[in-house]
C-alpha cells in the first residue's frame, strides 16, 4: 500500500483549510476596516460620563496594572505580560464595538486581528481608555446591562464614581474579569477575595505566575 497518497491528501486538505481560514480572516479584517470610521464616530459622539482627566493617577495606575499592564506599549495584543490574561483593553473594545454577540472560537482570532490591525491604528491610547471606562461591561442589573464605571458605581455602591473610595474602585476593577460572578451584593466572598488579591498585587506582595494568571492565584490572602 502506498502510504504517501493519504499523507499527501492530508497535507493538501490542511493547506486548503489554512488557506480558507486566512482568506476568511482577511475578509473579516477588511470588513472591520470599512466599518471603523462610522463605529468610532458613533462611539465618540456619545456622552462620556468619565474623562481621562477624571481618573486620578492612582486610579489609572490600578486599572492598567490589573487590566492591561503594557497598554501604552503594545499594538492592541499582548501575549507576554504576566497577569494580562486573554484580552487587552483594545481587544475588549473590539468585542463590544464589532461583535453582537461575541462567540468564542474563530471570533477570538478576528478580535485579535482587528485590535492589532484596525482599531489600534484609528484610536489613540487615551481615546481607547476613555471609551473603555465608559463602556466596560459590569454584568446585569434588573435585566439590563451595566456599562461603564459611572453606572457600575451607582448600581453596586449607590454613589457617583467621583465619590468612590479606593477599596470600592479596586472592587470595580476586579469585577471586570467576571462581573456576574463577582457582584458584591450576591457573591461577597468571591468579591472580597478578588479585592484582597489585587491589593496584595498592588502592594508588591505577589506577582502573576504567567500571562494567563489574571486571577493572581499565588497571591496570599491570609
Amino acid at each position: 500500500m502506498n502510504v504517501r497518497r493519504p499523507l499527501r491528501a492530508l497535507i493538501l486538505l490542511s493547506g486548503l483549510g489554512l488557506g480558507a481560514m486566512a482568506t476568511y480572516e482577511g475578509y473579516a479584517v477588511w470588513r472591520a476596516e470599512s466599518r471603523t470610521k462610522q463605529i468610532i464616530a458613533t462611539t465618540l459622539s456619545k456622552p462620556q460620563s468619565i474623562r481621562i482627566a477624571d481618573l486620578s493617577p492612582e486610579q489609572k495606575d490600578i486599572l492598567l496594572k490589573v487590566e492591561d499592564p503594557a497598554f501604552y506599549d503594545h499594538n492592541g495584543v499582548d501575549l507576554s505580560s504576566p497577569g494580562q490574561g486573554m484580552t487587552t483593553i483594545t481587544q475588549a473594545l473590539v468585542k463590544f464595538l464589532y461583535f453582537d454577540p461575541f462567540k468564542p472560537g474563530f471570533a477570538k482570532i478576528e478580535q485579535s486581528l482587528i485590535a492589532r490591525l484596525v482599531l489600534n491604528r484609528h484610536l489613540t491610547k487615551d481615546q481607547q481608555l476613555t471609551i473603555f471606562v465608559n463602556q466596560a461591561y459590569f454584568g446585569e442589573h434588573a435585566s439590563k446591562k451595566i456599562r461603564g464605571f459611572e453606572n457600575a458605581s451607582r448600581v453596586h455602591f449607590g454613589k457617583p464614581f467621583s465619590q468612590l473610595g479606593t477599596d470600592e474602585y479596586i472592587g470595580l476593577v476586579g469585577m471586570l474579569i467576571g462581573p456576574n460572578k463577582l457582584r458584591p451584593d450576591k457573591y461577597q466572598d468571591a468579591y472580597r477575595e478578588r479585592v484582597a488579591r489585587i491589593e496584595m498585587l498592588l502592594a508588591g506582595g505577589c506577582q502573576p505566575t504567567g500571562v494567563l494568571d489574571a486571577w493572581y492565584k499565588e497571591c496570599s490572602i491570609r
